[in-house]
């Protein structure tokens, strides 16, 4: 629950911060703090760092993919015209695929589950699948965006380095990704206020530091069809931050796909 509502508030957030500064700056700036603040708790801490160089590039090629790749992606998708909501649905097709290539064995039970979670996931954005612009571009973006971490997911799966360090690693090769598409492409042009200032903030400490961290820690953890199942939940849950902070409403549909949803979860989730 504490990953979901973490993660979900990400949406309310992000979208405040693009209000002042492209996607790609958005994002380099978020990692590169990000970067900071584990490298600060990596001399804290003093982890465990990886020994060989194919370590070192493992982690690298993991955090491309899971940081950098997926979400890099997934504004481009939505900058070719693909709606947010089609653009969920393609991601909700992660645990699916999940549990197709992964190792797990995945019951009956689950298998109605992750179904549950699909036709949920579709319900709540159903109101606005109605407005659908098709791009190829866009389409192919969103389907990078959902390849890309469920391949890190897989490849984080693998990873044994200890979590501060794994991470400060991932961030670093991340953030000279980011920070080179920014500078090309977006001109890393900023207009600096308060609103996004906090928006900033958040996406740093409670998404990039504390809930990939929450995450980072279920995938070494669990199983993984039941990982990549969570983010069923977070959909909803933006829908229900966004009542409560801005007052937009919920339909009838998006309860009702709320209510599979946690159905979804309970089948996928029985035998964890």
């Amino acid at each position: 629950m504490a990953f979901v509502l973490m993660w979900s508030s990400g949406a309310i957030f992000a979208e405040l911060g693009l209000e002042s500064t492209g996607p790609l700056t958005f994002l380099a700036l978020r990692l590169i703090l990000s970067m900071a603040i584990l490298w600060l708790i990596c001399s804290g801490l003093r982890p465990s760092f990886p020994r060989t160089i194919s370590e070192w590039r493992n982690i690298v090629i993991t955090g491309i993919f899971l940081q950098a790749g997926y979400q890099v992606f997934f504004f481009e998708a939505l900058s070719h015209h693909v709606s947010p909501a089609l653009l969920t649905i393609i991601l909700g097709m992660q645990p699916i695929l999940t549990a197709v290539v992964g190792k797990d064995k995945t019951s009956g039970v689950q298998w109605v589950g992750l179904l549950f979670g699909m036709l949920g996931l579709t319900l709540v954005v159903a109101n606005s699948l109605l407005i659908v612009n098709i791009s190829a571009v866009g389409i192919s973006c969103a389907v990078l965006s959902m390849l890309s971490i469920t391949a890190g997911t897989f490849l984080q799966k693998r990873t044994t380095t200890s979590q501060p360090a794994n991470m400060a690693i991932q961030y670093t090769g991340s953030a000279i990704v980011l920070t080179i598409l920014a500078t090309t492409m977006d001109h890393f042009n900023v207009h600096w206020t308060a609103s996004f200032a906090i928006a900033l903030a958040w996406m740093v400490l409670v998404v990039s530091v504390g809930a990939t961290m929450l995450l980072y820690f279920m995938i070494r953890k669990g199983a993984l069809t039941n990982v990549t199942s969570v983010f069923y939940g977070v959909p909803p849950t933006t829908a229900l931050l966004d009542f409560l902070i801005f007052g937009h409403a919920m339909h009838a549909l998006t309860i009702l796909g709320m209510g599979l949803i946690v159905l979804g979860l309970i089948s996928i989730n029985r035998r964890a």
